[in-house]
């Protein structure tokens, strides 16, 4: 049996997979080091998670779900880039994971651009982070 959070990170990274910004992209690991030669690039995680016991076998869970991207691009346009794909991000997860999964609700918690200069190059990054509410039965 599949672990609830290994579904939902798969779901996720399906869901991002299908847009052509994530298809031609790396998928990497939430910890790899970002330079130019591995971007465009971007992760999903699952770093934590709170639950709640409604009853003896039944719990909510609130599970954090980090997407993060890492592009290129000069230096005049690069946020407004990073700004876009935000939102292509937000709007993809939220309906997604809603539609293809059996979680409560999708939350978008907070947003992260970071803009950088890596050898002569722009690159920047946004996180996100979301909450997961699913409600699962312990077996």
């Amino acid at each position: 049996m599949t672990h609830y959070r290994s579904a939902l990170r798969a779901e996720a990274k399906a869901i991002l997979k299908a847009n052509a910004l994530f298809a031609g992209a790396k998928q990497v690991l939430s910890s790899a080091k970002v330079d130019t030669d591995s971007v465009p690039c971007w992760s999903v995680s699952t770093p934590s998670e709170d639950r709640e016991e409604l009853n003896r076998d039944h719990f909510r869970t609130d599970t954090n779900l980090v997407v993060a991207l890492s592009i290129k691009d000069d230096a005049a346009s690069i946020e407004d880039a990073l700004d876009d794909h935000s939102e292509t991000i937000e709007t993809l997860l939220i309906e997604g994971l809603k539609s293809n999964t059996g979680v409560q609700s999708v939350l978008l918690r907070r947003t992260e651009i970071k803009t950088g200069p890596e050898a002569k190059q722009i690159i920047g990054s946004v996180m996100m982070l979301f909450e997961v509410t699913g409600f699962i039965q312990d077996v």
